[in-house]
């Protein structure tokens, strides 16, 4: 009996290998179908194996300057396989502009690795389908980041600001040098929590407030490279179910656990009366779930969307702005003429919303930081939802069409002398460089429909917080220390290592 047993084993297990093996050498045969090239890939991992590879003989993923190797060498148009799923990469703008938006349509949604539908995002703009009500989510959400509510927000943003310049402050005082990305973060998270759950959280000074230890846990480990299930996930999708019933066994769902906790508690907080008077996105979601004109939210949408808009607005502004102070201490020059601008706007008055929005170096800085180092380089992505020709190019059902930022913003087609920063080509004077701020040549909040419904909120803050970082250091390089170095994790791009920096307060 014990050895039919084992049989019966050997010979499914073997049934289901050759399965695979079978179906993933078909599968590597559809770029070719299709009319595409791309790099070989490895019988089982697909292009995964060579990004790992890479990895391990850098010591950091350099996928982002990788994809602009393969863009010089395949083209415009090419495939390239993560584990069994074949990508259709584009950088063509009309390519972008047909499959983005004309038939968004046909590529509505975003590509969701099995394992991570069981998370609490899939109700969420993150992640949920046009089917399950995506553009009913975003219809609801995007009132909040009207102009006259971004007002509204403006003094709570500040206050959280002067908190940050005066911790800042304290630690250049010392002769210890850090890490300002972490003090990014803190800021991001502490006005994240006020701005939309009207909840004061405290990590700027707390390093081990419950938002800051879970928000970072989370980001972190959101990479295929630090998760054996995860990455198993991309390269074995036959299994999906079984990635599902583990993914609470993750470093993932360890952070994801406390963070949706802490939402769920505000969330009935909040629906005892508390904060009632209160301009933030969950009084918005939960006038939403009230209305009776209206399709109604749930209590696990309102929450999904909450837990969303914590991740994607910590991690993405704070490597944002990280980026952009190192940028400004490597370039004195850029630092002082944006300086001197600010000074000339404070004369005038203060630094308040309107006056932030009317600097034109500062907005140019923004751009050209955003050009430079756009943290989000992984996400563009669509499904295809049925067979279709756009173009002269197929693209098969299933298959998943992405454009990368960091591709586009540094072609030479695109942009003259891409690799240097100068946020010059920036202003009104060189129309064509505005221009190309506007069309898909600069992409770093995504295009078409599912762009970052948040996109105006982050520009505000990014803003508020450089114009008065720089009003009150002068930044600087410290003698010794290293290049920045991007490393891509999963779907950011953030520092490689810790980004130091010397503050000098300005008389």
């Amino acid at each position: 009996m014990a050895l039919l047993i084992l049989s019966t084993i050997f010979v499914t297990l073997l049934s289901f290998i050759v399965y695979i093996l079978i179906a993933r050498r078909e599968r590597f045969k559809l770029r070719e179908k299709i009319g595409l090239s791309g790099p070989e890939p490895h019988w089982f991992l697909g292009n995964l194996k060579e990004i790992v590879e890479r990895k391990e003989k850098l010591g950091y993923d350099d996928s982002n300057e990788w994809f602009n190797v393969l863009h010089k060498q395949y083209g415009e148009t090419f495939g390239i396989y993560f584990g069994a799923q074949m990508n259709i990469v584009l950088s063509n703008e009309e390519d972008i502009k047909e499959v983005f938006i004309k038939n968004f349509s046909n590529f509505s949604d975003r590509i969701v690795p099995p394992i991570f539908t069981e998370n609490n995002l899939n109700s969420s703009l993150l992640q949920n389908t046009y089917a399950t009500g995506w553009k009913h989510t975003r219809s609801t959400i995007a009132p909040i980041f009207s102009t006259g509510k971004m007002k509204a927000m403006h003094e709570t943003i500040s206050s959280k600001i002067d908190t940050f310049l005066e911790i800042l402050e304290e630690k250049s005082m010392g002769n210890e040098q850090w890490d300002i990305y972490e003090d990014f973060q803190g800021l991001t998270l502490d006005v994240i929590g006020k701005c939309a759950f009207a909840i004061d959280t405290n990590c700027q000074r707390d390093r081990n407030d419950v938002f800051y230890v879970n928000a970072r846990k989370f980001i972190q480990n959101i990479d295929i490279r630090h998760s054996k299930v995860i990455s198993s996930s991309f390269i074995l999708p036959e299994l999906s179910w079984l990635w599902r019933w583990m993914y609470k066994y993750t470093a993932l769902a360890s952070a994801e656990i406390p963070l949706v906790q802490g939402l769920e508690d505000v969330y009935e907080r909040r629906r005892s009366g508390e904060g009632s008077d209160s301009v933030d996105l969950l009084k918005l979601l939960l006038d939403r779930e009230d209305d009776k004109t209206k399709e109604k939210m749930t209590k696990k949408e309102v929450i999904e969307n909450c837990f969303a808009f914590l991740l994607a607005g910590y991690e993405t502004t704070s490597t944002a702005m990280t980026y952009c102070s190192y940028l400004l201490a490597k370039y004195p020059e850029i630092q002082k003429k944006l300086w001197q601008e600010i000074k000339l706007v404070k004369n005038e008055g203060k630094l308040d919303y309107d006056s932030i929005h009317s600097m034109k170096y500062l907005d140019a800085v923004y751009k050209e930081t955003l050009r430079y180092y756009p943290p989000v380089i992984h996400f563009i992505n669509r499904s295809c939802l049925s067979d279709i020709t756009i173009r002269g190019q197929f693209y098969p059902k299933g298959s998943v069409v992405t454009c990368l930022p960091h591709t586009l913003h540094r072609l030479e087609s695109n942009w003259d002398h891409p690799d240097i920063f100068d946020p010059d080509r920036f202003l009104a004077e060189n129309s064509e460089a505005t221009e190309k701020s506007t069309n898909l040549k600069w992409i770093p909040f995504g295009v078409g429909p599912r762009f970052c419904v948040g996109m105006r909120f982050a520009e505000m803050e990014f803003k508020m917080t450089i114009a008065k970082l720089i009003d009150k250091f002068e930044l600087g390089i410290p003698m010794g220390e290293m290049d920045l170095i991007p490393d891509c994790n999963g779907v950011i791009m953030r520092p490689k290592d810790a980004v130091r920096l010397n503050l000098k307060l300005r008389k």
